[in-house]
């Protein structure tokens, strides 16, 4: 097959089913959705948002929800909101592009379990536990101490449950996310981390983790961000690798995209270069601190590459979205 018909081959696949990816920070930078327009064009039908990442407070996050849904108002021939996998299905059916929302921590419940339903009616569909260093739920990634949930923790992953937010992983300690996922009655996500074997990166999953996130039947989105690929230029084949990697390990049934694109990576990086000893350490030595992330539009590339590599059609169309909006939908049962 030649390279223009395996392109069309894979713009087709992509075409054909609901293309998910489960984390994008909306940043300050984002409010034009210009970055939104650029997933839509390149075949992406839903995306997450995180809202409020940091710091993280409960009047953030509602806030930011409504400030979003105003500013989308201007946006909805190409635009719509979407709290439930039904909802993604009409977007792909109408030729739109839907979105909803997720909260990379858990520190804005303030200790109260009763707003973790009210983010849920908020449409906050994911939540972290912890984001990089500990809170009064669970440790993070980067603690030196590999603390597992507090007994508040607990409660937080069966409330959660109970109200149809799925429980995120991504950024928690290596203790916290296993008994997570052993506590949960549905199945828990990493939303957007890599392999620790590929890559020796605080942010990425031990095959542990990896395993029984697989076992319970949930789903790891595959990280775009250069420096948790161990390629600063965040090239479509380290991606792959990344992926494939996991399916190796798991099957195709426990993949995902969750790119977690960031338009300004010079930025994020001159932010973090101040917080190498506290959130973003380098125990390894092996970490970069530079780099820039996956494009939706590396999208096609990475479809093509799936196909060349002898993926099935109906492996890719789990990678590109039914994994995850089978999560999604077994949350909606509770």
């Amino acid at each position: 097959m030649s390279e223009s018909a395996a392109a069309r081959e894979a713009a087709d696949l992509i075409a054909s089913c609901e293309v998910w990816d489960a984390t994008l920070p909306w940043l300050e930078e984002y409010w034009d959705f210009h970055t939104l327009r650029r997933f839509h064009s390149a075949g992406f039908d839903f995306v997450s948002a995180t809202i409020q990442d940091l710091p993280p407070t409960f009047g953030g996050v509602s806030d930011g929800i409504r400030r979003f849904l105003a500013l989308a108002k201007a946006h909805e021939s190409w635009l719509t909101f979407a709290s439930t996998t039904r909802e993604v299905v009409l977007a792909h059916r109408d030729g739109k592009l839907a979105v909803g929302f997720n909260v990379q921590n858990t520190a804005q419940l303030g200790g109260d379990l009763s707003r973790i339903q009210m983010l849920r009616e908020l449409g906050v569909r994911h939540m972290l536990l912890a984001y990089q260093t500990r809170n009064d739920v669970a440790a993070g990634c980067a603690d030196t101490a590999d603390a597992g949930l507090t007994p508040f923790g607990r409660d937080v992953v069966r409330e959660m449950n109970r109200v149809g937010i799925v429980v995120d992983c991504s950024h928690t300690g290596h203790r916290s996310s296993l008994e997570a996922m052993e506590i949960s009655n549905r199945p828990t996500i990493f939303s957007h981390s890599n392999a620790y074997a590929v890559c020796p990166h605080i942010r990425n999953l031990r095959d542990d983790q990896i395993r029984l996130c697989a076992a319970m039947g949930g789903v790891i989105g595959i990280v775009g961000i250069g420096s948790f690929l161990g390629d600063a230029q965040a090239s479509t084949g380290s991606v792959f690798r990344h992926l494939d990697y996991i399916v190796s390990l798991v099957g195709p049934d426990h993949v995902g995209l969750g790119t977690d694109f960031v338009r300004d990576m010079a930025g994020v990086w001159k932010d973090i270069d101040a917080q190498k000893q506290t959130e973003w350490p380098d125990p390894t030595g092996t970490q970069l601190y530079e780099g820039g992330c996956f494009q939706p539009e590396q999208l096609l590339e990475l479809v093509t590459m799936m196909m060349t590599h002898g993926y099935p059609r109906e492996a890719i169309q789990a990678i590109l979205g039914g994994n995850f909006a089978r999560v999604y939908g077994a949350s909606e049962g509770a």
